[in-house]
């Protein structure tokens, strides 16, 4: 039997997917003939994608994407924007859903240990942890997504949560929040498999604001503190990781690193 294609005709579902490792992500699910929805806060910035991802697969029908905003910085009411959004992604849960990718953030202003104040430290929580953690209530008691293990929700974490750099305390708590929620629903949405990817430092649009206000001496030193292989990560790469767990029907609570080898790199690099 010649080996299948388990995301031809899949539907895919990709929060963050306006931008850096959510774009890549449905650009490689496009290119394996997988039905796309892309979601992000912004409706205009999420038109504007769903067309340029149909400008890259000219021969496929322009209904294989889609894309619908959500805004999961508005915690009162994140249930219901959800719960909205996932009915237009399914026609109200005609078109059910395969894999989740779920690569949304906000830009993450954590105080520093000194500098702590309540308030900020929990709205590090909205997007990253709570946005998931209600997703889920929503996967485990709607009809958006067949229970079976051919479907998925892949989390998104960060090798600064195993090797925090100065002043991100705060910012690798969130991060081992969202592994314990990764194992939990692996267990209690089961056979529903769930699995979080690691990226290390990648390459993405945001990044590259850094890059642009950085000498090159600095950017020489960060590749090499920050990879084996003396290079930043690319959006494509990364995406890869999210395919393969979205493929492999037996890998569940898995967590899944994409880092160029970032926690192996000694002090004296």
């Amino acid at each position: 039997m010649a080996h299948q294609n388990r995301l031809a005709n899949a539907h895919v579902l990709v929060f963050g997917g306006t931008s850096g490792i959510g774009y890549a992500v449905a650009n490689l699910a496009l290119s394996n003939g997988a039905h796309v929805t892309i979601s992000g806060s912004g409706q205009s910035k999420v038109d504007a994608k769903v067309e340029k991802l149909r400008s890259l697969y000219p021969d496929m029908a322009a209904s294989n994407v889609a894309g619908f905003a959500v805004d999961l910085l508005d915690k009162e009411n994140m249930e219901e924007n959800l719960r909205t959004m996932l009915d237009k992604a399914t026609d109200g849960g005609s078109k059910k859903i395969d894999h989740i990718a779920f690569t949304a953030g906000d830009s993450n202003h954590l105080p520093k240990v000194a500098e702590l104040d309540v308030n900020t430290v929990l709205n590090g929580f909205t997007v990253r942890f709570l946005g998931p953690s209600m997703l889920a209530k929503l996967i485990a008691i709607g009809n958006y997504m067949p229970k079976s293990a051919n479907s998925s929700i892949t989390l998104t974490g960060g090798t600064n949560t195993h090797r925090p750099m100065p002043n991100w305390t705060f910012g690798a708590a969130v991060g081992a929040s969202i592994e314990g929620l990764t194992r939990g629903l692996a267990v209690d949405l089961a056979p529903i498999r769930t699995n979080i990817v690691h990226p290390g430092a990648i390459h993405t649009e945001l990044f590259q604001s850094f890059v642009e206000k950085s000498s090159p001496e600095t950017i020489e030193k960060m590749k090499k503190g920050f990879s084996l292989l003396g290079e930043f990560g690319r959006p494509e790469d990364v995406a890869e990781a999210y395919g393969w767990v979205m493929r492999d029907r037996f890998a569940t609570g898995t967590l899944v690193n994409c880092d160029g080898g970032r926690l192996l790199v000694g002090t004296e690099r």
